[in-house]
């Protein structure tokens, strides 16, 4: 996993931004099963083919596809093609410390 997380600054909103990564997964690999108590994550997919499980749900995802996890929801992804796996993951800190740090700090 690469983070991609260079020259963001608070004039660009990004107090809660927790990360950016770039993630593949080989054959069989996952991202196990795992919540947020206070993080939303999106993924967008790049290329490969993956199963994503969001509680008792579960799809397929491919090339293009952006998949929203919110807050305290089990979610997984499992690689299931042949070949590999690649998604952007966008995580943003929804915590209540972090929302009033940034109402106090940013200044337009």
């Amino acid at each position: 996993m690469k983070r991609i997380r260079d020259n963001l600054g608070l004039e660009d909103g990004t107090m809660r931004l927790l990360g950016i990564s770039d993630t593949k997964l080989g054959n069989g690999a996952a991202i196990a099963p795992h919540l947020h108590e206070s993080v939303e994550e999106v993924y967008y997919v790049i290329e490969g083919a993956g199963r994503i499980t969001k509680g008792d749900e579960e799809k397929k995802a491919t090339a293009d596809d952006v998949i929203y996890n919110p807050l305290r929801k089990i979610h997984m992804l499992i690689h299931s093609g042949v070949n590999l796996l690649r998604f952007i993951t966008v995580s943003i800190n929804l915590s209540e410390a972090v929302r009033h740090e940034a109402a106090l700090t940013y200044v337009a």
